[in-house]
Protein backbone atom coordinates (compact mmCIF):
# COMPACT_ATOMS: atom_id res chain seq x y z
CA UNK A 1 0.00 0.00 0.00
CA UNK A 2 3.01 2.24 0.65
CA UNK A 3 4.59 1.86 -2.66
CA UNK A 4 1.61 2.33 -4.51
CA UNK A 5 -0.03 5.26 -2.49
CA UNK A 6 0.96 7.99 -4.49
CA UNK A 7 -0.89 6.55 -7.47
CA UNK A 8 -3.93 5.56 -6.18
CA UNK A 9 -4.23 8.87 -4.49
CA UNK A 10 -3.93 10.74 -7.59
CA UNK A 11 -5.96 7.97 -9.61
CA UNK A 12 -8.86 9.11 -7.00
CA UNK A 13 -7.98 12.73 -7.19
CA UNK A 14 -8.93 12.67 -10.90
CA UNK A 15 -12.16 10.42 -10.79
CA UNK A 16 -13.06 12.74 -7.48
CA UNK A 17 -12.13 16.26 -10.23
CA UNK A 18 -14.23 14.35 -13.17
CA UNK A 19 -17.43 13.78 -11.00
CA UNK A 20 -16.98 17.22 -10.04
CA UNK A 21 -16.71 18.46 -14.35
CA UNK A 22 -19.36 15.85 -15.00
CA UNK A 23 -21.79 18.23 -13.72
CA UNK A 24 -21.49 20.58 -17.05
CA UNK A 25 -19.56 18.29 -19.19
CA UNK A 26 -21.44 16.22 -22.34
CA UNK A 27 -20.22 12.45 -21.08
CA UNK A 28 -18.05 10.93 -18.64
CA UNK A 29 -15.17 10.74 -20.39
CA UNK A 30 -14.88 14.54 -21.85
CA UNK A 31 -15.34 15.38 -18.00
CA UNK A 32 -12.43 12.65 -17.36
CA UNK A 33 -9.76 14.49 -20.29
CA UNK A 34 -10.78 17.94 -18.50
CA UNK A 35 -9.98 16.30 -15.32
CA UNK A 36 -6.57 15.47 -16.09
CA UNK A 37 -5.58 18.40 -17.91
CA UNK A 38 -6.19 20.28 -14.24
CA UNK A 39 -2.97 17.56 -13.27
CA UNK A 40 -0.01 19.07 -14.76
CA UNK A 41 -0.20 22.06 -13.05
CA UNK A 42 -0.60 20.17 -9.92
CA UNK A 43 2.31 17.97 -10.51
CA UNK A 44 4.33 20.93 -11.33
CA UNK A 45 3.82 22.13 -8.12
CA UNK A 46 4.41 18.82 -6.13
CA UNK A 47 7.34 18.36 -7.28
CA UNK A 48 8.77 22.12 -6.81
CA UNK A 49 7.31 23.01 -3.57
CA UNK A 50 10.22 21.26 -1.85
CA UNK A 51 12.58 23.45 -3.51
CA UNK A 52 11.60 26.89 -1.77
CA UNK A 53 13.35 27.50 1.67
CA UNK A 54 12.22 30.21 3.94
CA UNK A 55 15.82 30.41 5.79
CA UNK A 56 15.56 34.09 3.81
CA UNK A 57 11.75 35.49 4.20
CA UNK A 58 11.88 37.50 1.29
CA UNK A 59 13.56 35.23 -0.91
CA UNK A 60 10.86 32.07 -0.09
CA UNK A 61 7.87 34.31 -0.58
CA UNK A 62 9.66 35.72 -4.55
CA UNK A 63 10.10 31.74 -4.74
CA UNK A 64 6.52 31.00 -3.63
CA UNK A 65 5.21 34.01 -5.58
CA UNK A 66 7.07 32.64 -8.95
CA UNK A 67 6.37 28.62 -8.68
CA UNK A 68 2.23 30.26 -8.06
CA UNK A 69 2.34 31.96 -10.96
CA UNK A 70 4.19 29.08 -13.05
CA UNK A 71 1.47 26.96 -11.92
CA UNK A 72 -0.89 29.21 -13.46
CA UNK A 73 0.88 29.17 -16.74
CA UNK A 74 0.90 25.47 -17.27
CA UNK A 75 -2.50 24.68 -15.54
CA UNK A 76 -3.81 27.57 -18.71
CA UNK A 77 -1.46 25.89 -21.15
CA UNK A 78 -2.75 22.86 -20.49
CA UNK A 79 -6.38 23.05 -19.99
CA UNK A 80 -5.99 25.60 -23.72
CA UNK A 81 -4.78 22.44 -25.39
CA UNK A 82 -7.18 20.39 -24.63
CA UNK A 83 -9.70 22.68 -25.74
CA UNK A 84 -8.24 23.31 -28.74
CA UNK A 85 -7.77 19.46 -30.10
CA UNK A 86 -10.13 17.61 -27.48
CA UNK A 87 -13.09 18.79 -25.66
CA UNK A 88 -14.17 22.50 -26.65
CA UNK A 89 -17.54 22.64 -25.78
CA UNK A 90 -16.69 21.08 -21.84
CA UNK A 91 -14.56 24.06 -21.18
CA UNK A 92 -16.62 26.49 -22.15
CA UNK A 93 -19.11 25.18 -19.86
CA UNK A 94 -16.47 25.24 -17.33
CA UNK A 95 -14.44 28.32 -17.69
CA UNK A 96 -15.86 30.17 -15.02
CA UNK A 97 -14.26 28.62 -12.54
CA UNK A 98 -11.89 26.29 -14.51
CA UNK A 99 -9.52 29.46 -15.53
CA UNK A 100 -9.97 31.07 -12.30
CA UNK A 101 -6.60 31.22 -10.34
CA UNK A 102 -8.06 31.15 -7.05
CA UNK A 103 -9.67 27.60 -8.02
CA UNK A 104 -6.47 26.71 -9.27
CA UNK A 105 -4.54 27.70 -6.34
CA UNK A 106 -7.30 26.62 -3.74
CA UNK A 107 -7.11 22.99 -5.41
CA UNK A 108 -3.44 22.67 -6.13
CA UNK A 109 -2.81 23.61 -2.19
CA UNK A 110 -5.70 21.20 -0.60
CA UNK A 111 -4.91 18.45 -2.90
CA UNK A 112 -1.19 18.35 -2.07
CA UNK A 113 -1.51 19.17 1.49
CA UNK A 114 -4.17 15.93 1.83
CA UNK A 115 -1.84 13.95 0.03
CA UNK A 116 1.28 14.85 2.78
CA UNK A 117 -1.16 14.50 5.75
CA UNK A 118 -2.00 11.10 4.66
CA UNK A 119 1.58 10.24 3.31
CA UNK A 120 2.52 10.84 7.28
CA UNK A 121 0.13 9.24 8.72
CA UNK A 122 1.21 6.13 6.34
CA UNK A 123 4.44 6.63 7.63
CA UNK A 124 3.62 6.56 10.93
CA UNK A 125 2.08 3.70 10.91
CA UNK A 126 4.26 1.59 9.10
CA UNK A 127 7.34 3.10 11.57
CA UNK A 128 5.11 1.48 14.26
CA UNK A 129 4.86 -2.36 12.47
CA UNK A 130 8.46 -1.69 11.75
CA UNK A 131 9.76 -5.81 14.00
CA UNK A 132 11.62 -5.05 17.01
CA UNK A 133 13.24 -8.51 17.03
CA UNK A 134 14.49 -11.56 15.04
CA UNK A 135 14.46 -15.18 15.33
CA UNK A 136 17.39 -17.00 13.69
CA UNK A 137 19.05 -20.54 14.95
CA UNK A 138 23.00 -20.13 15.77
CA UNK A 139 24.91 -23.10 17.24
CA UNK A 140 21.88 -25.26 16.66
CA UNK A 141 20.13 -22.66 19.28
CA UNK A 142 16.92 -20.66 18.63
CA UNK A 143 18.16 -16.64 19.41
CA UNK A 144 15.53 -14.04 19.64
CA UNK A 145 17.37 -10.64 19.41
CA UNK A 146 16.53 -7.07 19.32
CA UNK A 147 17.17 -5.86 15.72
CA UNK A 148 18.63 -2.22 16.52
CA UNK A 149 20.83 -3.89 18.83
CA UNK A 150 23.01 -6.01 15.57
CA UNK A 151 25.61 -3.28 14.31
CA UNK A 152 26.27 -5.80 11.10
CA UNK A 153 26.39 -8.95 9.43
CA UNK A 154 29.62 -10.26 8.03
CA UNK A 155 30.15 -12.85 5.80
CA UNK A 156 33.40 -14.95 5.95
CA UNK A 157 33.81 -17.97 3.27
CA UNK A 158 30.98 -20.30 4.40
CA UNK A 159 29.69 -18.93 7.33
CA UNK A 160 28.27 -15.73 8.18
CA UNK A 161 28.39 -13.89 11.48
CA UNK A 162 25.91 -11.50 13.35
CA UNK A 163 27.67 -8.59 15.54
CA UNK A 164 26.17 -6.86 18.15
CA UNK A 165 26.59 -3.38 20.40
CA UNK A 166 27.27 -5.85 22.86
CA UNK A 167 30.27 -7.49 21.07
CA UNK A 168 28.67 -10.79 21.41
CA UNK A 169 28.77 -12.92 18.14
CA UNK A 170 25.85 -15.14 16.81
CA UNK A 171 27.27 -17.63 13.94
CA UNK A 172 24.46 -18.38 11.22
CA UNK A 173 23.96 -20.70 7.85
CA UNK A 174 21.56 -18.11 6.59
CA UNK A 175 23.59 -16.54 3.83
CA UNK A 176 24.19 -12.51 3.80
CA UNK A 177 21.84 -11.84 0.73
CA UNK A 178 19.15 -13.71 2.57
CA UNK A 179 19.64 -11.31 5.78
CA UNK A 180 19.42 -8.15 3.02
CA UNK A 181 16.16 -9.55 2.52
CA UNK A 182 15.01 -10.43 5.89
CA UNK A 183 16.13 -6.97 7.53
CA UNK A 184 14.45 -4.03 6.78
CA UNK A 185 16.04 -0.14 5.39
CA UNK A 186 17.16 0.35 8.71
CA UNK A 187 20.61 -1.72 7.18
CA UNK A 188 23.20 -1.32 4.11
CA UNK A 189 24.59 -3.25 2.29
CA UNK A 190 28.23 -1.68 1.82
CA UNK A 191 30.16 -4.98 0.32
CA UNK A 192 29.37 -8.34 -0.35
CA UNK A 193 30.55 -9.37 3.33
CA UNK A 194 29.11 -6.56 4.99
CA UNK A 195 25.41 -5.38 5.72
CA UNK A 196 25.32 -2.80 7.77
CA UNK A 197 23.26 -1.00 10.05
CA UNK A 198 22.62 2.49 9.57
CA UNK A 199 22.04 3.99 12.94
CA UNK A 200 25.78 2.20 14.25
CA UNK A 201 27.89 4.06 11.55
CA UNK A 202 29.95 6.67 13.62
CA UNK A 203 32.16 7.91 10.49
CA UNK A 204 32.14 7.38 6.57
CA UNK A 205 34.29 8.31 4.10
CA UNK A 206 34.08 7.20 -0.06
CA UNK A 207 36.08 3.67 0.67
CA UNK A 208 35.33 3.05 4.38
CA UNK A 209 32.41 2.98 6.95
CA UNK A 210 33.44 2.82 10.70
CA UNK A 211 31.17 0.67 13.17
CA UNK A 212 32.15 2.22 16.60
CA UNK A 213 35.83 1.90 16.16
CA UNK A 214 35.80 -0.96 13.80
CA UNK A 215 36.37 -0.07 10.01
CA UNK A 216 34.50 -1.97 7.03
CA UNK A 217 35.53 -1.96 3.32
CA UNK A 218 32.96 -0.46 1.08
CA UNK A 219 33.45 -1.74 -2.51
CA UNK A 220 33.07 -0.08 -5.58
CA UNK A 221 29.73 -1.55 -6.43
CA UNK A 222 28.24 -0.26 -3.57
CA UNK A 223 29.70 3.28 -2.99
CA UNK A 224 27.26 5.54 -4.72
CA UNK A 225 24.63 3.96 -2.78
CA UNK A 226 26.29 4.59 0.37
CA UNK A 227 27.58 8.20 -0.77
Amino acid sequence: MKRYFNIIYWFFVVLLLSGLFMSTSANYMSALLLALATMPGVMFAKFYLNDISFKKRWLGIYQLICLAMIVLLVEYLSIILTDLYLISTTIDKNAEYIFNPFFIWLMTIAFISLEILLENKINMESEEEIPRFIEFTSERKKISLEIDTITFIESCDDEVWVRTSSETSYRTKMNISNWELTLDSRFIRIHRSYLVNRSHITKITPTKIWVGNKSLEVSRKYRDKVA
